[in-house]
């Protein structure tokens, strides 16, 4: 009997230990059953407790590990214990074309994204006569797929100008060789979108720094005159035309300035969970709606990230500091195991002055307690090399607020404080 049991033992040991991790390449979402459960740094019940989810909580996990499940907790990887969890349709999961970076999600999770954030914009669309774009960065990769970990093909200097003809996800197509290649969006700033109606389909291949064809070579030295008269054309209407819209926004409080935003989160990283709605959908609303405030008062605005997509903490950074931005300005929605926390605050490294003339122009705006301004490590705002805010709009663990955060009205006002606490520290 003893040796039977032995056995057995035996046998659930070795069971267990080639019992093979299972990835959730799509994410399944799971709700937490338990009053409340802990976030573990590790998938052990003896490792670090990093954060906790209270019952009903939705929380998405992308990798299954000897009944533990893999999610993701302020950027860092976290583990829940999975019999604490029951599974939910998985309407909302992220899909992931790559697992690492989680670059390129879904189809589905960005029409959820872009229905709860409702905006009409289109997260993949051709562009039937292209539009022109110019590049803000020192130096960007052209690659063969919308991937950053596909093959770099070539690379463009800060102000070259590409004709982007079809978006997805981030990404922009255009061609190189008569070869399909893809740059990330993040890293340029649309010019007047007439000018590539100006120009032949050859002069687009001459904008996207594209090598000429055989045919091309052989064309008569008349015919390439005439094609350099028409590029110098077009380049002086598109000069033209930017100097009109110079004048035009020359009396605006904020033209001339250019700003970062950093809408918190995104992908397979969820941020705070609220009951209702996840924190990186709303970062992302208030984002788009912050934008249009700057642009209304003439400035001009980066993004980290313009959609659903996983950018890491350490990359913010390096997308702000690529550009000459005035100011660098991350969004996000607080979160407390206090169901009663509540209020908007505002954190800086060393840009104070800043982070209080903004959280006091919030404080102006919307009607919810004063938390203040506070100096604070995070990455975003450590290694960024121009002055740089991080802005918690609102606790989504808070019922109350949580709705609130989520109206038009509040939008509104949060936009507006933010852009006016701008205005006067600039001006």
């Amino acid at each position: 009997m003893k040796y039977n049991i032995t056995i057995g033992i035996a046998f659930l040991i070795c069971l267990f230990v080639l019992l093979p991790t299972v990835h959730a390449d799509n994410g399944k979402t799971y709700k937490v059953d338990s009053e409340k459960i802990e976030l573990m740094n590790e998938p052990a019940k003896d490792a670090a407790v990093l954060g906790e989810l209270e019952k009903g909580y939705k929380v998405t996990i992308f990798e299954d590990s000897y009944g533990w499940g893999k999610t993701f907790y302020n950027g860092e990887p976290a583990w829940v214990a999975l019999y604490q969890l029951t599974e939910v349709n998985n309407d909302i999961n992220n899909k992931e074309e790559n697992q690492e970076a989680a670059q390129l999600d879904a189809e589905a999770q960005n029409k959820e994204a872009a229905a709860a954030s409702e905006t009409s914009t289109e997260t993949n669309k051709s562009i039937e006569n292209g539009k022109l774009y110019r590049i803000n960065a020192s130096a960007v990769n052209l690659r063969s797929a919308p991937d950053k970990n596909a093959a770099v093909i070539t690379v463009l200097s800060n102000g070259s100008q590409i004709t982007i003809f079809q978006e997805s996800y981030g990404w922009g197509q255009t061609y190189y060789n008569d070869e399909e290649v893809w740059i990330a969006l993040y890293l340029l700033d649309e010019v007047n979108d007439s000018t590539d109606n100006e120009v032949s389909e050859e002069s687009e291949t001459t904008d996207s720094q594209q090598i000429p064809e055989e045919n091309e070579k052989e064309e008569s030295e008349a015919e390439s005159d005439q094609k350099d008269e028409e590029t110098a054309a077009a380049a002086e209407s598109q000069e033209e035309k930017q100097e009109v819209q110079a004048e035009q926004n020359s009396g605006a409080p904020l033209a001339g300035y250019h700003f970062v935003i950093d809408p918190g989160h995104g992908g397979k990283d969820p941020g705070a969970i609220g009951s209702e709605i996840y924190e990186k959908t709303l970062t992302l609303v208030s984002a788009k709606r912050l934008e249009q405030k700057l642009h209304d008062k003439g400035a001009s605005v980066t993004f980290t990230r313009a959609d659903d997509t996983y950018i890491s903490l350490g990359q913010r950074a390096v997308i702000s500091n690529s550009t000459d931005a005035d100011a660098f300005i991350s969004l996000h929605y607080n979160s407390s195991e206090d169901p009663d926390a509540r209020g908007v605050e505002t954190f800086y490294n060393e840009a104070s002055s800043l982070a209080n003339s903004v959280q006091t122009s919030l404080m102006n705006h919307v009607d919810l307690i004063n938390r203040g301004a506070k100096q604070a490590g995070f990455q975003v705002l450590k290694e960024n090399k121009h002055p740089a805010i991080l802005i918690e709009l609102g606790f989504i663990s808070n019922p109350d607020e949580q709705k609130l955060v989520q109206t038009d009205s509040y939008q509104e006002n949060a936009a507006n404080g933010i852009v006016e606490g701008l205005e006067a520290y600039f001006n």
